[in-house]
């Protein structure tokens, strides 16, 4: 059995699975600390794409749809969810939560060309055996940008966690890929794509989170807080890196001057052009 048939297999089984069945049950309580966590990892869509919500959007490898049902909340009320397999999906449409949900592989994707305005793949290309062909097919797909929240490289990008080289996996069998803002940039240089806008993101997770609740008196809230703190001090002081990499590779321009406009908008990111080949 692969990584795809144990994926699909983990899925397949997750509503009657007792431990992940109560899990589930909590993802769509918006007062919890995992819920705060998830939504802070979606800035690059809730607060530098915020003014698109009138788009078709697409998430990839969402699982039980919570990043569609965040953008929905949001008022991306065009989003359409999609997974491996839809057995989580087809309950959580059932409930409510989202719209419309698709089974899909995302390294070969079952759609023309540009079918969607924007794509979305958060924590789920450093599942997959070839994320790269993966990322090529999302970029297919998309007719505007893809964005990515994935885990950061800590051997690509400054500074280097030379000590943190030994490779990662997870239970269900998969290698964790890592990515860096420099890979993600070459991408579009070899594409030749309109450019790329890039940010790090810190994140703490701590088992339970999924039970606790933003207030002050939750221990688990309060560690959290304190964790985040002192990544990001850490960060300031040039000693780390943020755990996320988030980015947004844009293929061509949404509006007029769009890419020069959310590069002046947000000054905390990092937006590079990469339509720079001069032979094209």
């Amino acid at each position: 059995m692969d990584t795809l048939d144990l994926h699909i297999s983990h899925l397949q089984g997750f509503m009657q699975d007792a431990e992940t069945s109560k899990l589930y049950e909590t993802w769509w309580d918006d007062t919890t600390v995992n819920h705060w966590r998830h939504t802070r990892l979606m800035s690059p869509v809730l607060e530098v794409l915020a003014d698109l919500k009138d788009f078709r959007w697409l998430t990839i490898g969402d699982g039980a749809g919570m990043d569609a049902w965040r953008l929905i909340n949001a008022g991306f009320t065009n989003t359409v969810a999609s997974d491996l397999s839809d057995a989580v999906l087809k309950e959580t449409h059932e409930r409510g939560y989202i719209n419309d949900f698709h089974a899909i592989n995302a390294e070969k994707i079952d759609f023309p060309d540009e079918s969607f305005d924007f794509v979305l793949c958060k924590e789920t290309l450093h599942h997959m055996s070839s994320p790269y062909r993966a990322i090529q097919e999302c970029l297919r797909i998309a007719k505007f940008a893809v964005v990515m929240i994935e885990p950061q490289d800590p051997m690509i990008d400054n500074p280097i966690d030379a000590n943190n080289d030994k490779p990662g996996y997870e239970e269900v069998g998969n290698y964790v890929y890592t990515f860096s803002r420099r890979e993600i940039q070459k991408i579009a240089y070899g594409l030749n794509l309109l450019g790329v806008a890039t940010k790090g993101q810190t994140d703490a997770y701590i088992a339970g989170c999924e039970f606790a609740h933003c207030v002050p008196d939750d221990q688990i809230w309060n560690e959290t807080q304190k964790i985040i703190q002192m990544h990001e001090n850490y960060i300031a002081q040039g000693l780390s890196k943020a755990s996320y990499v988030q980015a947004i590779i844009f293929k061509q321009a949404i509006g007029e001057d769009i890419f020069n406009t959310l590069s002046r908008a947000f000054p905390a990111w990092q937006f590079v052009r990469t339509d720079t080949n001069p032979y094209l």
